[in-house]
Protein backbone atom coordinates (compact mmCIF):
# COMPACT_ATOMS: atom_id res chain seq x y z
CA UNK A 1 0.00 0.00 0.00
CA UNK A 2 1.97 3.56 -1.07
CA UNK A 3 2.18 6.27 1.96
CA UNK A 4 -0.14 8.65 1.63
CA UNK A 5 1.13 10.39 4.32
CA UNK A 6 4.99 11.09 5.06
CA UNK A 7 6.01 9.20 7.89
CA UNK A 8 7.19 10.38 11.47
CA UNK A 9 9.45 8.07 12.59
CA UNK A 10 11.21 10.24 14.42
CA UNK A 11 8.09 11.31 16.28
CA UNK A 12 7.13 7.22 17.32
CA UNK A 13 11.08 7.22 18.31
CA UNK A 14 11.55 9.67 20.31
CA UNK A 15 8.78 9.77 22.55
CA UNK A 16 8.09 5.76 22.11
CA UNK A 17 11.52 5.53 23.46
CA UNK A 18 11.00 8.13 25.92
CA UNK A 19 7.73 6.34 27.44
CA UNK A 20 10.03 3.16 27.59
CA UNK A 21 12.00 4.60 30.23
CA UNK A 22 9.57 5.81 32.58
CA UNK A 23 9.15 2.67 34.28
CA UNK A 24 12.38 1.56 33.80
CA UNK A 25 13.67 4.90 35.92
CA UNK A 26 10.85 4.90 38.86
CA UNK A 27 12.20 1.51 39.38
CA UNK A 28 16.28 1.59 38.78
CA UNK A 29 16.39 5.39 40.07
CA UNK A 30 13.44 6.76 42.24
CA UNK A 31 13.05 3.16 43.98
CA UNK A 32 16.66 2.52 45.47
CA UNK A 33 16.86 6.34 46.73
CA UNK A 34 13.08 6.18 48.37
CA UNK A 35 14.20 3.05 49.83
CA UNK A 36 17.39 4.26 51.04
CA UNK A 37 15.49 6.96 52.83
CA UNK A 38 13.60 4.90 54.33
CA UNK A 39 16.68 3.19 56.30
CA UNK A 40 16.68 -0.11 54.14
CA UNK A 41 19.74 -1.83 53.72
CA UNK A 42 21.64 -1.37 50.92
CA UNK A 43 21.86 -4.97 50.60
CA UNK A 44 17.86 -5.57 50.77
CA UNK A 45 17.80 -2.08 48.46
CA UNK A 46 19.83 -3.28 45.15
CA UNK A 47 17.85 -7.16 45.93
CA UNK A 48 14.23 -5.71 45.92
CA UNK A 49 15.39 -3.54 42.38
CA UNK A 50 17.12 -6.56 41.08
CA UNK A 51 13.95 -8.98 41.41
CA UNK A 52 11.50 -6.48 40.02
CA UNK A 53 14.43 -5.71 37.11
CA UNK A 54 14.15 -9.56 36.68
CA UNK A 55 10.44 -9.83 36.09
CA UNK A 56 10.65 -7.36 33.16
CA UNK A 57 12.99 -10.14 31.51
CA UNK A 58 9.60 -12.60 31.84
CA UNK A 59 9.36 -10.36 27.85
CA UNK A 60 10.87 -13.48 26.62
CA UNK A 61 7.38 -15.53 27.59
CA UNK A 62 5.45 -12.05 26.18
CA UNK A 63 6.89 -11.82 22.92
CA UNK A 64 4.59 -15.14 21.03
CA UNK A 65 1.39 -13.39 22.60
CA UNK A 66 2.21 -9.92 21.63
CA UNK A 67 3.02 -10.38 18.02
CA UNK A 68 -0.38 -12.52 17.57
CA UNK A 69 -2.25 -9.29 19.32
CA UNK A 70 -2.88 -7.82 16.65
CA UNK A 71 -1.69 -4.67 14.45
CA UNK A 72 1.78 -3.71 16.19
CA UNK A 73 1.30 0.06 16.30
CA UNK A 74 -2.32 -0.31 17.69
CA UNK A 75 -0.56 -3.16 20.00
CA UNK A 76 2.03 -0.06 21.55
CA UNK A 77 -0.63 2.65 21.93
CA UNK A 78 -2.87 0.27 23.46
CA UNK A 79 -0.07 -0.69 26.33
CA UNK A 80 1.09 2.15 26.72
CA UNK A 81 -2.45 3.52 27.74
CA UNK A 82 -2.43 0.57 30.18
CA UNK A 83 0.51 2.17 31.76
CA UNK A 84 -0.50 5.70 32.30
CA UNK A 85 -3.37 4.77 33.96
CA UNK A 86 -1.38 1.82 36.18
CA UNK A 87 1.38 4.56 36.76
CA UNK A 88 -1.93 7.06 38.26
CA UNK A 89 -2.98 3.71 40.35
CA UNK A 90 0.13 3.77 41.89
CA UNK A 91 0.53 7.31 42.94
CA UNK A 92 -2.44 7.07 44.73
CA UNK A 93 -1.34 4.10 46.66
CA UNK A 94 2.16 5.40 47.44
CA UNK A 95 0.92 7.58 50.23
CA UNK A 96 -0.30 4.43 52.09
CA UNK A 97 2.47 2.54 51.80
CA UNK A 98 4.34 3.44 55.13
CA UNK A 99 1.16 1.72 57.19
CA UNK A 100 1.14 -1.32 54.08
CA UNK A 101 3.54 -1.76 51.44
CA UNK A 102 2.44 -4.93 49.80
CA UNK A 103 -0.81 -3.51 47.42
CA UNK A 104 2.24 -0.80 46.47
CA UNK A 105 4.36 -3.97 45.71
CA UNK A 106 2.17 -5.90 43.89
CA UNK A 107 1.62 -2.41 41.45
CA UNK A 108 5.39 -2.16 41.28
CA UNK A 109 5.20 -5.79 40.10
CA UNK A 110 2.57 -5.17 37.53
CA UNK A 111 4.21 -1.84 36.34
CA UNK A 112 7.52 -4.09 35.57
CA UNK A 113 5.43 -7.16 33.94
CA UNK A 114 3.21 -4.41 31.39
CA UNK A 115 6.09 -2.57 30.75
CA UNK A 116 8.19 -5.67 29.54
CA UNK A 117 5.47 -6.47 27.34
CA UNK A 118 4.96 -3.22 25.47
CA UNK A 119 9.07 -3.31 25.17
CA UNK A 120 8.53 -6.63 23.55
CA UNK A 121 6.14 -4.46 20.46
CA UNK A 122 8.16 -1.52 20.53
CA UNK A 123 11.34 -2.81 20.34
CA UNK A 124 10.02 -5.27 17.39
CA UNK A 125 8.37 -2.73 15.49
CA UNK A 126 11.72 -0.08 15.57
CA UNK A 127 13.90 -3.51 14.25
CA UNK A 128 11.20 -4.42 11.67
CA UNK A 129 9.93 -1.16 10.41
CA UNK A 130 13.16 0.31 9.80
CA UNK A 131 16.04 -0.40 7.64
CA UNK A 132 19.56 -1.14 9.28
CA UNK A 133 20.91 2.34 7.60
CA UNK A 134 17.56 3.80 9.32
CA UNK A 135 17.92 2.54 12.64
CA UNK A 136 21.85 3.85 12.93
CA UNK A 137 20.51 7.77 12.24
CA UNK A 138 17.70 7.32 14.46
CA UNK A 139 19.88 5.37 16.99
CA UNK A 140 21.31 8.75 18.91
CA UNK A 141 17.70 9.87 18.77
CA UNK A 142 16.45 6.40 20.59
CA UNK A 143 19.77 6.75 22.84
CA UNK A 144 18.70 10.54 23.67
CA UNK A 145 15.07 9.73 24.04
CA UNK A 146 15.58 6.89 26.55
CA UNK A 147 18.11 8.44 28.27
CA UNK A 148 15.83 12.05 28.57
CA UNK A 149 13.08 9.40 29.83
CA UNK A 150 15.25 8.22 32.22
CA UNK A 151 16.47 11.21 33.93
CA UNK A 152 12.79 12.75 33.87
CA UNK A 153 11.30 10.01 35.46
CA UNK A 154 14.68 9.22 37.82
CA UNK A 155 16.80 12.11 39.13
CA UNK A 156 13.58 15.08 38.45
CA UNK A 157 11.36 12.46 40.68
CA UNK A 158 13.94 12.65 43.13
CA UNK A 159 14.32 16.11 43.47
CA UNK A 160 10.68 16.40 43.41
CA UNK A 161 9.84 14.07 46.34
CA UNK A 162 12.97 16.18 48.19
CA UNK A 163 11.47 19.39 47.30
CA UNK A 164 7.83 18.33 48.49
CA UNK A 165 9.50 16.47 51.61
CA UNK A 166 10.55 19.70 53.03
CA UNK A 167 7.46 21.53 52.37
CA UNK A 168 6.04 19.51 55.25
CA UNK A 169 4.34 16.70 53.56
CA UNK A 170 5.27 13.25 54.90
CA UNK A 171 7.75 11.00 52.47
CA UNK A 172 5.03 8.76 51.17
CA UNK A 173 2.59 11.38 50.40
CA UNK A 174 5.47 13.50 48.83
CA UNK A 175 6.78 10.21 46.77
CA UNK A 176 2.97 10.10 45.31
CA UNK A 177 2.42 13.53 44.29
CA UNK A 178 5.93 12.89 42.11
CA UNK A 179 4.77 10.00 40.94
CA UNK A 180 1.76 11.45 40.06
CA UNK A 181 3.64 13.74 37.86
CA UNK A 182 5.39 10.64 36.40
CA UNK A 183 2.12 9.91 35.30
CA UNK A 184 1.74 13.13 33.63
CA UNK A 185 5.08 12.96 31.42
CA UNK A 186 4.03 9.35 30.29
CA UNK A 187 0.78 10.55 28.92
CA UNK A 188 2.36 13.16 27.07
CA UNK A 189 4.81 10.67 25.58
CA UNK A 190 1.89 8.70 24.95
CA UNK A 191 0.11 11.33 22.89
CA UNK A 192 3.15 11.91 20.70
CA UNK A 193 3.76 8.32 19.79
CA UNK A 194 0.41 7.42 19.03
CA UNK A 195 0.14 10.71 16.49
CA UNK A 196 3.96 9.62 15.22
CA UNK A 197 2.29 5.80 14.63
CA UNK A 198 -0.23 7.32 12.96
CA UNK A 199 1.72 8.53 10.05
CA UNK A 200 3.02 4.70 9.79
CA UNK A 201 2.15 3.20 6.52
CA UNK A 202 -0.62 0.08 6.94
CA UNK A 203 1.96 -3.32 7.29
CA UNK A 204 0.91 -6.94 6.63
CA UNK A 205 1.45 -8.36 10.56
CA UNK A 206 4.56 -10.35 10.81
CA UNK A 207 5.27 -14.16 10.26
CA UNK A 208 4.36 -16.19 12.95
CA UNK A 209 6.18 -19.62 14.25
CA UNK A 210 6.52 -21.24 18.13
CA UNK A 211 8.75 -19.88 20.62
CA UNK A 212 10.52 -22.83 20.54
CA UNK A 213 11.17 -22.55 16.37
CA UNK A 214 12.37 -19.04 16.68
CA UNK A 215 14.98 -19.61 19.71
CA UNK A 216 15.92 -22.43 17.91
CA UNK A 217 16.55 -20.00 14.76
CA UNK A 218 18.09 -17.93 17.03
CA UNK A 219 20.30 -20.32 18.64
CA UNK A 220 21.59 -21.88 15.27
CA UNK A 221 22.81 -18.81 14.27
CA UNK A 222 26.32 -18.54 14.02
CA UNK A 223 26.91 -15.02 15.90
CA UNK A 224 24.67 -16.33 18.64
CA UNK A 225 27.47 -17.42 20.92
CA UNK A 226 29.67 -14.12 20.00
CA UNK A 227 26.07 -11.37 20.75
CA UNK A 228 25.89 -13.34 23.85
CA UNK A 229 29.02 -13.24 25.33
CA UNK A 230 28.76 -9.22 24.34
CA UNK A 231 25.51 -8.76 26.05
CA UNK A 232 25.96 -10.70 29.13
CA UNK A 233 30.40 -9.22 29.27
CA UNK A 234 29.99 -5.96 27.69
CA UNK A 235 29.07 -3.65 30.19
CA UNK A 236 29.12 -6.19 33.30
CA UNK A 237 31.62 -3.25 34.93
CA UNK A 238 29.08 -1.00 34.57
CA UNK A 239 26.30 -2.36 35.61
CA UNK A 240 28.06 -3.14 39.12
CA UNK A 241 28.63 0.33 39.32
CA UNK A 242 25.20 1.76 38.44
CA UNK A 243 23.66 -0.63 41.04
CA UNK A 244 25.75 1.25 43.91
CA UNK A 245 26.47 4.80 42.72
CA UNK A 246 23.01 5.99 43.54
CA UNK A 247 23.23 4.72 47.15
CA UNK A 248 26.90 5.77 47.01
CA UNK A 249 26.54 9.27 46.98
CA UNK A 250 23.18 9.39 49.21
CA UNK A 251 25.45 8.14 51.86
CA UNK A 252 27.04 9.58 54.48
CA UNK A 253 30.60 10.68 54.57
CA UNK A 254 30.96 8.96 57.72
CA UNK A 255 29.92 5.73 55.82
CA UNK A 256 32.44 6.24 52.75
CA UNK A 257 29.83 8.46 50.56
CA UNK A 258 29.60 11.49 48.68
CA UNK A 259 27.00 12.50 51.47
CA UNK A 260 24.94 14.15 49.32
CA UNK A 261 20.74 15.55 49.91
CA UNK A 262 18.37 14.00 47.95
CA UNK A 263 18.07 17.08 45.73
CA UNK A 264 21.60 17.99 45.40
CA UNK A 265 22.24 14.56 43.68
CA UNK A 266 18.85 14.89 41.54
CA UNK A 267 20.06 17.45 39.97
CA UNK A 268 23.73 16.38 39.46
CA UNK A 269 22.23 13.27 37.88
CA UNK A 270 19.86 15.78 36.08
CA UNK A 271 22.77 17.61 34.20
CA UNK A 272 25.22 14.85 33.96
CA UNK A 273 22.74 12.48 32.56
CA UNK A 274 21.04 15.10 29.47
CA UNK A 275 24.55 15.76 29.22
CA UNK A 276 26.47 12.89 29.26
CA UNK A 277 24.01 9.58 28.80
CA UNK A 278 22.26 11.23 25.95
CA UNK A 279 25.36 13.58 24.37
CA UNK A 280 26.38 9.86 24.58
CA UNK A 281 24.52 8.11 22.57
CA UNK A 282 24.58 10.37 19.51
CA UNK A 283 28.25 10.38 19.20
CA UNK A 284 27.51 6.73 19.79
CA UNK A 285 25.34 6.87 16.55
CA UNK A 286 27.03 8.59 14.50
CA UNK A 287 30.12 6.89 15.09
CA UNK A 288 28.11 3.59 14.60
CA UNK A 289 26.73 5.36 11.36
CA UNK A 290 30.52 6.42 10.32
CA UNK A 291 32.30 3.12 10.96
CA UNK A 292 29.28 0.83 10.62
CA UNK A 293 28.82 -1.61 13.82
CA UNK A 294 31.70 -3.75 13.47
CA UNK A 295 34.93 -1.44 13.82
CA UNK A 296 33.15 0.62 16.45
CA UNK A 297 32.24 -1.86 19.12
CA UNK A 298 35.65 -2.21 20.32
CA UNK A 299 37.22 1.50 20.71
CA UNK A 300 33.30 2.20 22.09
CA UNK A 301 34.04 -1.01 25.01
CA UNK A 302 37.32 0.71 25.39
CA UNK A 303 36.23 4.32 26.03
CA UNK A 304 33.31 3.20 27.78
CA UNK A 305 35.07 1.47 30.58
CA UNK A 306 38.01 4.09 31.04
CA UNK A 307 36.26 7.10 33.03
CA UNK A 308 35.26 4.15 35.81
CA UNK A 309 38.91 5.38 37.33
CA UNK A 310 37.16 8.58 37.86
CA UNK A 311 34.69 7.10 40.60
CA UNK A 312 37.47 4.68 41.79
CA UNK A 313 38.56 8.08 42.82
CA UNK A 314 36.40 10.09 44.11
CA UNK A 315 35.74 6.67 46.44
CA UNK A 316 39.14 7.30 47.87
CA UNK A 317 39.02 11.12 48.63
CA UNK A 318 36.68 12.24 50.86
CA UNK A 319 34.29 15.23 50.05
CA UNK A 320 35.75 16.10 46.80
CA UNK A 321 34.96 19.45 45.18
CA UNK A 322 31.20 19.62 43.65
CA UNK A 323 32.80 20.43 39.88
CA UNK A 324 34.98 17.03 40.74
CA UNK A 325 32.02 15.32 41.13
CA UNK A 326 29.99 16.43 38.16
CA UNK A 327 32.97 16.07 35.66
CA UNK A 328 33.30 12.33 36.76
CA UNK A 329 29.86 11.66 36.54
CA UNK A 330 29.78 13.48 33.18
CA UNK A 331 32.52 11.73 31.76
CA UNK A 332 31.05 8.12 32.99
CA UNK A 333 28.27 8.68 31.65
CA UNK A 334 29.03 10.30 27.76
CA UNK A 335 31.04 6.58 27.38
CA UNK A 336 28.37 4.37 28.77
CA UNK A 337 25.79 5.77 26.46
CA UNK A 338 28.32 5.78 23.85
CA UNK A 339 29.05 2.02 24.43
CA UNK A 340 25.52 0.91 25.07
CA UNK A 341 24.46 2.37 21.87
CA UNK A 342 26.95 0.05 20.10
CA UNK A 343 25.71 -2.90 22.33
CA UNK A 344 21.99 -1.78 21.35
CA UNK A 345 22.57 -1.65 17.53
CA UNK A 346 24.85 -4.90 17.55
CA UNK A 347 21.36 -6.97 19.07
CA UNK A 348 19.18 -5.59 16.54
CA UNK A 349 21.72 -6.83 13.83
CA UNK A 350 21.47 -10.44 14.77
CA UNK A 351 17.84 -9.62 15.20
CA UNK A 352 16.61 -8.23 11.94
CA UNK A 353 14.56 -10.80 10.00
CA UNK A 354 11.00 -12.10 9.41
CA UNK A 355 11.10 -13.23 13.34
CA UNK A 356 12.42 -10.20 15.11
CA UNK A 357 10.19 -9.29 17.30
CA UNK A 358 10.87 -12.59 19.03
CA UNK A 359 14.31 -12.69 18.85
CA UNK A 360 15.17 -9.52 20.04
CA UNK A 361 13.03 -10.10 22.84
CA UNK A 362 15.37 -13.24 23.29
CA UNK A 363 18.20 -11.07 22.80
CA UNK A 364 16.86 -8.56 25.13
CA UNK A 365 15.89 -10.68 28.04
CA UNK A 366 19.59 -11.69 28.59
CA UNK A 367 20.54 -8.00 28.47
CA UNK A 368 17.97 -7.51 31.19
CA UNK A 369 19.25 -10.70 33.41
CA UNK A 370 22.95 -9.27 32.91
CA UNK A 371 21.73 -5.63 33.99
CA UNK A 372 19.24 -6.92 37.00
CA UNK A 373 21.14 -10.13 38.37
CA UNK A 374 23.76 -7.83 39.69
CA UNK A 375 21.35 -6.39 41.85
CA UNK A 376 21.51 -9.62 44.35
CA UNK A 377 24.72 -8.78 45.05
CA UNK A 378 25.85 -5.48 44.42
CA UNK A 379 24.70 -4.07 47.52
CA UNK A 380 25.95 -6.73 50.04
CA UNK A 381 29.30 -6.81 48.23
CA UNK A 382 29.85 -2.38 48.69
CA UNK A 383 28.67 -3.06 52.19
CA UNK A 384 31.13 -5.76 52.70
CA UNK A 385 34.36 -4.53 50.04
CA UNK A 386 33.41 -0.51 50.90
CA UNK A 387 32.02 1.75 48.32
CA UNK A 388 36.29 2.56 47.36
CA UNK A 389 37.31 -1.07 47.08
CA UNK A 390 33.89 -1.84 45.46
CA UNK A 391 34.37 0.77 42.57
CA UNK A 392 38.14 -0.28 42.09
CA UNK A 393 36.71 -4.27 41.86
CA UNK A 394 34.06 -2.61 38.66
CA UNK A 395 36.87 -1.23 36.88
CA UNK A 396 38.70 -5.24 36.76
CA UNK A 397 35.38 -6.26 35.41
CA UNK A 398 36.10 -4.20 32.78
CA UNK A 399 38.68 -6.67 30.88
CA UNK A 400 36.10 -8.97 30.21
CA UNK A 401 33.90 -6.86 28.52
CA UNK A 402 36.38 -5.88 26.24
CA UNK A 403 37.39 -9.10 25.19
CA UNK A 404 33.84 -9.76 24.45
CA UNK A 405 33.99 -7.07 22.07
CA UNK A 406 36.50 -7.99 20.34
CA UNK A 407 35.28 -11.92 19.92
CA UNK A 408 31.78 -10.15 18.60
CA UNK A 409 33.77 -7.86 16.47
CA UNK A 410 35.58 -10.61 14.58
CA UNK A 411 31.69 -12.93 14.56
CA UNK A 412 29.75 -10.00 13.11
CA UNK A 413 32.74 -9.47 10.48
CA UNK A 414 32.85 -13.27 9.42
CA UNK A 415 29.50 -13.16 9.25
CA UNK A 416 29.44 -10.42 7.06
CA UNK A 417 32.39 -11.76 4.88
CA UNK A 418 29.70 -14.86 4.17
CA UNK A 419 26.88 -13.04 3.26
Amino acid sequence: MPEARARKAWLWVGAGFLFQAIPGAIRDEALPVALKNAGLPDGWNTRIVGILGLLVGLKLLWAPAVVRLGEPTRVIRSAQALLVALLGWIALAAPGAEANPWPLLALLIGLSLLSAGHDVALDGYYVAALREQERSRLAGLLNFASKTGSVLAGPCLIWLAGHLRQADDSAAQAWGDALLAAGGLALVAWVATTWGLSREPARALPATQPIGASLRDLVSDVRFPAIVGLILLYRTSEVHLARVLPLFSVAPVTEGGLGLGNETYALLRLTTGVGGLALGGIIGSAVVTRLGIVRSLVPLGIAMHLPLVGIAWLATHPEPPMAVVAAAFAVEHLAYGAGVCALLLAMMKVAEGPHAAVRYAALSTLALIGAYLPGLWAGALAQRLGYADYFLLTFVLAVPGVWASVVARRALSDSALRQ
